[in-house]
């Protein structure tokens, strides 16, 4: 490797001059071979930096062909980057697994957070939500916050809006995090797509008001439809709510706006006027019903409002209590738990459930959160050995009853935040 080239490449990267290190590097390492190494690495370093990410990549892969140069971890997880940025992220999962893979790589939350980037974008989302768990549980990375930032927006994409507040929630709190506005303002377009309106506008408040974080976009427009929920509560069979948690076909995209918030003036007139055409035909058709009609359906009605209220408010057979308590009973015994999941491949139970302690002295539900169709359940469970910790049960409604479809950790019991 020509020494002079190499000093010539040093003095340049140390003045920021990336041009000039970026070829006295390329030159000091010739055709490669044994010893370029890191002629090529600090090479693809410098041309990362004006963005050339194609030629970073192909810098980065010479790199790698010096096989005595032993800095591969950190060298696979700038490929990843790279390719990445190109635009080439199958390519990147394989670069970022392979630095996971060397263990001398002492940053691993850098490749987790870079392969989960990749991940989410080709469509593995609960990959991703995995990989950014991971490097926010990681005790070498300095700033979580953006992975539990990230994790939510995997959540969100997931249809996971509840999972999504409690990954928010824990970067709000985190005190050395930049992004706590940003994080704060996700916390309330999770909050609004759970239908919970006054917890949403709290949030949003304190994104743009203790965080100076403007809102715009989806951001504000939620803020806006959260408060006029508020204002003026919904009507449903005679139950006055403002609650009402709206159905989530697919999950939304991170920081996708909903049909409502995009609609034109002129087609929410067009909906409006159906809606009162509607009203008035039900109107006329109610006039010509007997009087004897509308006294057994007035019973009926009083009826089915008892059940759709018992309904809305999440009562069900088994209820979540019966149904967490089931699973976690089952687990620590080590019988089979899939009885108590919805109808998802087993392999999928498996890695739920692997949030979980294998073992545990006790365990003991503090709040259960209901409605109509979802519900969350928070349980506290005791080791044998260290401090407890906090998980929270994801549940759905199946018939009458309810069955879990997901096992996650409550980030403020880990200790990742400090």
């Amino acid at each position: 490797m020509d020494k002079t080239h190499l000093a010539e490449a040093a003095a340049a990267y140390a003045a920021e001059d990336w041009r000039t290190a970026a070829r006295e590097y390329l030159a000091a390492a010739g055709d490669g071979g044994p010893g370029s190494g890191e002629a090529f690495h600090l090479a693809g370093n410098a041309l990362m930096r004006l963005k050339r990410f194609d030629d970073a990549a192909n810098v980065y892969e010479r790199a790698l062909q010096d096989h005595e140069y032993t800095k591969t971890g950190p060298l696979n997880a700038n490929l990843g980057r790279a390719l990445c940025n190109a635009g080439m992220h199958q390519r990147a999962l394989a670069a970022y697994q392979r630095a996971l893979d060397d263990p001398s790589y002492t940053s691993r939350y850098k490749a987790l957070q870079g392969l989960a980037g990749a991940q989410f974008e080709v469509g593995l989302i609960e990959d991703a939500g995995d990989s950014y768990r991971r490097a926010a549980l990681d005790d070498a990375n300095p700033n979580p916050g953006t992975a539990l930032n990230n994790l939510g927006l995997c959540f969100m994409a997931l249809g996971r809006p509840a999972d999504a507040v409690e990954a928010y929630r824990a970067a709000v709190e985190l005190e050395g995090y930049t992004g706590r506005g940003r994080a704060a303002a996700n916390m309330g377009l999770a909050y609004a797509a759970l239908g919970r309106h006054q917890d949403a506008v709290k949030a949003f408040d304190r994104a743009s008001e203790e965080f100076g974080y403007p809102l715009s976009g989806a951001s504000a427009a939620a803020a806006d439809a959260s408060r006029a929920a508020l204002e003026s509560p919904q009507v449903v069979e005679g139950w006055s709510t403002g609650e009402m948690s709206p159905v989530v076909e697919g999950g939304p995209k991170p920081d996708a706006a909903s049909t409502f918030f995009t609609r034109t003036d002129e087609e929410m007139r067009v909906v409006d006027r159906e809606a009162r055409k509607t009203e008035r035909r039900q109107h006329k058709a109610g006039k010509r019903e007997w009087v004897g009609v509308v006294v057994w359906v007035s019973g009926a009605l009083i009826v089915v409002g008892a059940i759709a209220f018992a309904w809305l408010s999440g009562v069900g057979y088994p209820t979540q209590t019966m149904t967490v308590k089931g699973l976690l009973d089952a687990h620590r015994g080590g019988k089979a738990v899939e009885s108590y999941w919805v109808a998802v491949p087993s392999a999928d139970v498996e890695k739920e459930m692997s949030n979980l302690p294998p073992k545990f002295a006790s365990y003991s539900v503090q709040d259960i959160e209901r409605s109509a169709k979802t519900s969350t359940v928070d349980v506290t469970v005791v080791l044998d050995k260290g401090a407890p910790l906090t998980y929270r049960v994801s549940l759905v409604r199946e018939g009458v009853g309810w069955k879990v479809n997901g096992v996650t950790n409550d980030w403020r019991s880990t200790g990742s935040g400090s």
